[in-house]
């Protein structure tokens, strides 16, 4: 029988990979790869050596590329920054979901990587992302700089038949100044809970991120989008790399505050509003409101509550009697085809750039397929009729 073939790897960056890169713990880790806390212990600390077949388990668990475990020394170039918004009174995050969000936060990243290579080879210069905010700003004044960055096109909006065509505009309209905006794995094993997750953001520039959560509703991706676009333009994430004390947790809540008043000031503007609302009949009309501005109906009363057309007290009585219904409901747009969950966890900017560098004989079409959570490349000429349609 043959030898089992021993991985000479390097120990140190083994324990780099689940602690630093994927953030696992010892036990939930082991339980995946089928095998004792005691052994892959065993491993990090290089009493023991995994064989060949365990490193592969080992790779695709930690998500990284297996040569990586070879190196002398730990990586120092990665470092798990991102923003990321729970649904308020959430659940706590159980150790699925943590490594399901993590593995989602490395695509990204790889994504955003990937697309600066594309660049590259293109021989194209990368889109100025010249939106900066403050904390300081008022939320009407920042609304007012993110309207004038994104040259958004109300008319345009009102002239989507629906909330998905809504959504269409907004991701376009974000993606056309090169920010991307991608969903959560295409991979059902890394689907994440909406408890867990509504989206999160990587700030560096050029070419930032903006992943939201498929489950959520299309008015809560599109309220998403527009809050992590904040986001970006404060330069500042919710989730700060290890070791880095600067932010308070008192520091966060004001930022998520500020981040919900200005999503709300970009998507219902004041002018506009008071022109359409009626207090008085503010119970019935509520829905043809929320279909005008083409946001929720908690965004509306949220911004009445800010701009004192109604008490505090009257849009939290309203959000509470909206948070059970909320947790509990699911997208309606029925089946999804496959090709289009690729192309909206890539999102179309990075998919059109992807098919351009193929087109122009940069990359191989065994790297388009592996772009698109390598898949089979039978699915490619369906996402290149989607985007170039």
């Amino acid at each position: 029988m043959a030898k089992t073939v021993e991985a000479l790897i390097t120990p140190e960056v083994l324990k780099w990979g689940r602690e630093r890169r994927i953030r696992l713990s010892i036990e939930y880790a082991a339980e995946k790869l089928n095998v004792k806390p005691a052994r892959l212990r065993a491993w990090e600390t290089g009493t023991e050596k995994p064989t060949f077949a365990q490193l592969k388990k080992i790779a695709k668990l930690y998500k990284t590329h297996i040569s990586v475990f070879y190196l002398p020394e730990p990586p120092t170039n990665f470092t798990l920054v991102a923003d990321y918004r729970k649904l308020p009174e959430s659940l706590t995050t159980d150790e699925e979901q943590a490594y399901k969000l993590n593995a989602n936060i490395i695509e990204a990243y790889e994504r955003r990587e990937a697309l600066l290579e594309f660049y590259e080879l293109l021989e194209e210069p990368p889109f100025e992302v010249t939106l900066e905010l403050s904390e300081d700003d008022t939320p009407e004044h920042a609304a007012q700089e993110i309207s004038n960055f994104l040259q958004l096109d109300r008319e345009l909006l009102h002239q989507t038949d629906d909330q998905y065509a809504a959504l269409k505009f907004w991701k376009r309209t974000v993606e056309a100044r090169g920010i991307l905006v991608c969903q959560t794995s295409a991979n059902s094993h890394l689907s994440i809970d909406l408890e867990t997750v509504r989206g999160f953001c990587i700030v560096q520039k050029p070419f930032p991120v903006i992943i939201i959560n498929p489950k959520d509703s299309p008015y809560g991706r599109i309220f998403t989008i527009i809050h992590e676009l904040v986001h970006i333009a404060l330069g500042k994430s919710i989730v700060q790399p290890m070791g880095d004390k600067e932010d308070s947790p008192q520091d966060w809540s004001q930022t998520e505050v500020f981040c919900n008043d200005v999503a709300g000031a970009v998507l219902v503007p004041a002018d506009e509003l008071s022109e359409i609302v009626n207090l008085h009949t503010l119970a019935t009309d509520l829905p043809q409101i929320s279909k005008h501005f083409r946001a929720s109906s908690e965004v509306i009363m949220r911004r009445l509550a800010t701009l004192a057309y109604i008490s505090r007290e009257d849009y939290q009585e309203y959000r509470n009697s909206l948070l059970d219904k909320y947790l509990d409901s699911s997208p309606t747009g029925g089946f999804v085809p496959y090709h289009n969950k690729l192309l909206n966890t890539s999102g179309e900017h990075f998919a059109r750039t992807a098919f351009t560098a193929y087109h122009e004989q940069k990359i191989t079409l065994a790297d388009l397929s592996a772009v698109f959570s390598r898949c089979d490349t039978k699915h490619l000429p369906k996402i290149e009729s989607v985007i170039f349609a």
